[in-house]
């Protein structure tokens, strides 16, 4: 028999707790406003390093009975929410037949209150930003097989002191929750500089000059001094080969020994550029 005295103080527990959330939330709203009129007008506040950080932290607190993945969602939904109250944000995604499952971890990272518009392709998202009609772009990871229209990281070649960066990715926590593809993991791009947390990886991109194979690549980038964590290599069609390479750590575009690498292989190469850096998990 359900002893409804004891159930009715537990509930009562739980609405006072429910109140010190509340309190504690229009607390954190206060200092957000306190930390807007210090930063001053931007374009955007955000820093990715800092948020990383901070969730680091969090994740590796002990959860107890905390259902997995609810403290990522939370937070992301709270950084979400107080980013839109320190300024306007939008977001540029890519939706295309077979992949809404993009939106939905988008959506969960940027927040539910984040304005989000769809765009027929990455190439399509990644213009917006560009032409700064959106702040940001939210765009897939680099994959093998992908189709010219796909490759919208050689757009960020273009120029080589042109922004937008790459600076962040998700799901930080690696948890897809209820996306209608499990598989999807995106990047960030916008206006921002990648921070250094400590644990992070660069990206660099690489155009050849030659008809030039994965595996001709793949030696050419074995005398790097960085460790590779992932390379996607595009095979020439209607433009040049193309790497997406990985670099373990935080590399910057002035890097000496990068520098001197590009030097050894300039016979090789048209066009390089570190497009960005983005936090990994802890």
């Amino acid at each position: 028999m359900v002893d409804a005295t004891k159930l009715n103080d537990l509930r009562n527990k739980i609405d006072a707790i429910d109140t010190q959330l509340l309190d504690l939330l229009r607390s954190r709203a206060n200092v957000i406003e306190e930390v807007r009129a210090v930063k001053g007008k931007q374009r955007i506040y955000i820093r990715p390093g800092r948020e990383a950080s901070m969730l680091r932290v969090l994740l590796k607190q002990p959860s107890g009975h905390l259902p997995k993945g609810l403290i990522h969602r939370l937070w992301r939904e709270m950084i979400g929410a107080f980013t839109l109250q320190e300024g306007m944000m939008n977001v540029a995604i890519p939706m295309q037949e077979g992949e809404e499952g993009f939106w939905d971890i988008a959506r969960d990272h940027f927040g539910s209150f984040t304005p989000m518009q769809s765009f027929s392709g990455a190439i399509s998202a990644l213009r917006a930003v560009l032409s700064e009609t959106h702040q940001l772009a939210a765009l897939p990871f680099p994959r093998e097989g992908d189709s010219e229209g796909n490759i919208w990281w050689r757009l960020l070649l273009a120029e080589q002191d042109a922004i937008p960066n790459v600076f962040y990715a998700f799901p930080f926590d690696g948890v897809s929750g209820n996306a209608r593809n499990t598989e999807h993991q995106g990047l960030v791009i916008g206006a921002i500089p990648p921070e250094a947390t400590g644990q992070d990886h660069s990206i660099l991109v690489l155009e050849w000059q030659n008809n030039i194979d994965k595996k001709a690549v793949d030696v050419l980038l074995s005398n790097l001094l960085f460790p590779k964590a992932a390379h996607v290599f595009v095979p020439a069609g209607k433009e040049p080969a193309c790497s997406w390479v990985e670099l373990d750590g935080f590399v910057e575009r002035g890097d000496a020994a990068l520098a001197a690498w590009y030097q050894q292989h300039r016979h090789q190469l048209l066009r390089h550029k570190i497009i960005g850096a983005y936090p990994v998990p802890g």
